[in-house]
């Protein structure tokens, strides 16, 4: 085994034939406007719009043209499919990077465990949508290149990574790696975001536009295969548990993330608990529409963890940490204000995919989705603490 957006989506359900039975169907992405924008560089818009007419969802494999098979919904210009997912690591130190910038722009986000399991990073994945900045970028981990790059076939912009790491790279995915470059604006430094200030070591962002371009320039941009997506459904799966509220508190100086679901909206609100820096529980926001990070499905996904052999924390002597994400395990999906117990499988380079107590595919809201992993197994002492409410 290898070592491995703030906005409402407004949800139609409409009878369409296909093979003579009836279709759920959403309305296409919505498109997120930035409010501030970087000054270092010339920045994009946001690139999918509405499309006046809802399509059907379908799922895991086969969806219509135009539909974004990692949100189950339509886009506004079905070209954007034709390239790679982009992975940009985001940083989750501290409350100096808070709040992050593009996150609600991205179909998936994968947080998960780093070394000595005490704090957590994110992956975004962009694909439907592009935001003017993604970050602050941070470095390369494991989950990269054991499970994310192969998963999604998707380019990774980073900002650099420890020499285990990088030689896990060169043997991997090296020339669809993207690090910053002088002269290039894929990745730039911009100061002061998000406040005034903020030091030069956190002052990195991704220009996803650029970086796709800059794919298309060095050959990598086409994709392999279009992405494996999710199975989507307007409709509220039977059997799931009421449920408000779920908190998923990492080990350590944790943090703590806090999800609120919002009836009117019908989506899952982030707030984090910085135990680290001893903040208060603050409300997650984009700071590019200065909204709270909002999301319409959260998977808490329980996974085999692996010690690497080379130092990933040098100053602190702490071994690189991979996720196994081969096989199948346990989950928890949150939709629709519902509380679902799951199995995720996964062979090869697939999509991960979640199965109900019937053992059938389950269905998740047409949206965006967050995934917080976290250890089981042999190290199952540092899994994170996950309470729900009621």
């Amino acid at each position: 085994m290898r070592r491995m957006l703030f906005l409402t989506l407004a949800l139609g359900v409409f009878v369409a034939a296909c093979s003579g039975a009836s279709v759920a169907t959403p309305t296409a992405e919505p498109e997120a406007t930035a409010t501030e924008k970087p000054t270092a560089t010339p920045v994009p818009t946001a690139t999918a719009t509405p499309s006046p007419t809802p399509v059907p969802v379908y799922g895991p494999a086969d969806y219509p043209e135009g539909v974004n098979p990692l949100t189950g919904l339509p886009v506004g210009d079905p070209a954007i499919l034709e390239r790679r997912p982009a992975l940009v690591k985001v940083s989750n130190e501290s409350p100096e990077v808070r709040p992050q910038s593009g996150l609600s722009f991205a179909d998936h986000v994968w947080e998960y465990q780093m070394e000595g399991w005490g704090q957590t990073r994110f992956t975004a994945v962009y694909y439907g949508q592009s935001p003017e900045r993604a970050g602050s970028v941070r470095s390369a981990r494991l989950i990269d290149t054991d499970v994310l790059i192969p998963m999604y076939d998707a380019i990774l912009a980073y900002s650099g990574s420890s020499m285990g790491m990088t030689t896990e790279l060169k043997n991997t995915y090296w020339e669809r790696v993207f690090r910053e470059e002088p002269e290039r604006t894929h990745l730039v430094r911009i100061r002061d975001i998000p406040v005034e200030g903020t030091d030069y070591y956190h002052a990195l962002f991704a220009v996803p536009e650029d970086l796709w371009e800059y794919a298309d320039e060095r050959g990598v941009g086409e994709p392999e295969r279009r992405p494996e997506g999710l199975v989507f459904s307007p409709d509220v799966p039977p059997d799931g548990e009421p449920t408000d509220e779920a908190i998923v508190d990492f080990p350590g100086s944790g943090p703590l993330h806090r999800w609120t679901y919002d009836d009117a909206s019908g989506r899952w609100l982030s707030s984090t608990e910085d135990q680290k820096a001893l903040a208060e529980e603050t409300s997650d926001i984009d700071l590019l529409i200065g909204e709270q990070l909002a999301f319409d499905n959260v998977v808490v996904l329980y996974a085999e963890h692996y010690l690497a052999d080379f130092i990933e924390d040098l100053p602190n002597g702490l071994l690189s940490v991979g996720v196994i994400l081969e096989g199948e395990g346990e989950a928890i999906l949150l939709r629709d204000g519902q509380r679902y117990e799951v199995t995720w499988r996964r062979e090869g380079d697939d999509m991960v995919q979640f199965f109900d107590a019937d053992d059938q595919l389950i269905p998740f809201r047409p949206g965006t989705t967050w995934f917080s992993v976290t250890v089981t197994g042999e190290f199952e002492e540092y899994q994170a603490a996950v309470d729900y409410k009621p």
